[in-house]
């Protein structure tokens, strides 16, 4: 990154000082201070561990080599951004090394990093693509944050369970909450001393003291679960399906109006319509002090074990439907009934460990819940 009149010579003092400073990090548990220092990190695909909650590197190749192919952003040479590679530039170097720029295991970003005693920001500048061959690395480019930042703000990172129900790259980036590598700082040189660069990035993330610019990672999940009546009328499972059930019994009609697939004939009025199962999709917080905080978004009612349309449970209130007295939504909020988690976020709940993970989002950190994931096991009884 190029500098200029007093912003270098501050450059140039901030790295003398940075240097000295460092020669003392091994005895000393205290970061110096220093100015605006350009910074590379390195992120590995393989590196990422389960509770970080997204594969930042995965998910960012995916969505750069759409946006270049498309040309929404553009692809340089290299961080001085002197020459640009076209899309079929980018697709000939692929075919020509018989590699893919997605499966690319590391991503570098280009940052900023500034500290002053406890305070510490740093900024985004820009993206390198690397691909390792046999004896040899092969430059993809380099993408300028400024180009993509709109971007990834409004792209959602795929989250496993253990990550947010909803999270913007942008966002993920910011996170730090990732495993990365210090590869440069300033002008120093870790190859000859790579305890440095461990011993740097503690100093800024493994101390709590360090009040960062990073983006907080929101506690909330997307949750599916499914509840049906069961053989004992006097439960609450048995309260809230059946009250489904007495309004559709007295508005058949609406029950053809919002199915595709109707049980019966729109004619035949003496097949009872029994509520089997119901399907309830729902975003839950969690606040400060560890409470969970219920949103109920969709619905989908199974009549004799057929699905209708799924309804938003706005729609669905204008039913105006009671349960042992109380609103519909407020007597799922209350969370007395029995139900069985379906799907945490993009990720499908086996039914054998659907009772762990459903205790577990009550009692562990929400980025330290043990999965199975699909591709693993296949499960018939679901």
């Amino acid at each position: 990154m190029a500098l200029s009149g007093m912003k270098y010579l501050k450059f140039i003092k901030s790295v003398v000082m940075i240097a000295a400073g460092l020669l003392l990090f091994e005895n000393s548990a205290t970061a110096s201070s220093y100015e605006s220092t350009p910074t590379i990190i390195q992120v590995n695909k393989n590196q990422q561990k389960d509770t970080v909650g997204f594969n930042l590197v995965k998910d960012i190749y995916a969505l750069f080599y759409k946006c270049i192919l498309e040309g929404t952003i553009p692809l340089y040479e290299s961080h001085l951004k002197k020459t640009k590679i076209s899309a079929q530039a980018l697709q000939n170097i692929e075919k020509q090394h018989e590699v893919s720029f997605q499966d690319c295991e590391d991503l570098f970003i280009y940052e900023l990093w500034e500290l002053y005693k406890k305070d510490f920001e740093f900024q985004v500048l820009g993206f390198a693509f690397y691909q390792r061959t046999e004896g040899s690395t092969l430059n993809f480019g380099y993408v300028d944050a400024a180009d993509a930042k709109s971007i990834l703000g409004s792209s959602p990172i795929s989250t496993t369970i253990n990550g947010p129900h909803y999270l913007g790259m942008w966002d993920a980036i910011m996170s730090k909450a990732y495993n990365f590598n210090l590869v440069k700082f300033g002008n120093i040189d870790f190859i000859k001393n790579p305890q440095m660069a461990f011993n740097l990035k503690d100093q800024i993330f493994g101390n709590k003291k360090i009040q960062t610019n990073q983006t907080v990672i929101p506690q909330t999940k997307e949750i599916e679960y499914y509840v049906i009546p069961g053989l004992e009328e006097n439960t609450p499972s048995y309260w809230l399906c059946r009250a489904i059930e007495d309004y559709y019994a007295e508005n058949r009609n609406e029950y053809f109006n919002n199915t595709q697939t109707p049980v019966v004939s729109h004619l035949d009025i003496r097949t009872p319509l029994n509520v089997t199962r119901i399907e309830i999709t729902e975003n839950w917080n969690r606040s400060s002090d560890g409470n969970i905080i219920y949103q109920p978004k969709s619905i989908r009612v199974f009549i004799n074990d057929k699905p209708m349309n799924e309804m938003s449970m706005k729609d669905f209130e204008e039913m105006k439907l009671l349960v042992q007295f109380k609103p519909f939504d407020e007597f799922l909020k209350e969370k007395t009934f029995k139900f069985n988690i379906k799907r945490v976020n993009h990720d499908p709940i086996y039914s054998f460990e659907a009772d762990e993970i459903k205790t577990a989002l009550y009692t562990k950190d929400w980025n330290k819940i043990r999965y199975t994931p699909p591709n693993l096991l296949q499960d018939n009884n679901r």
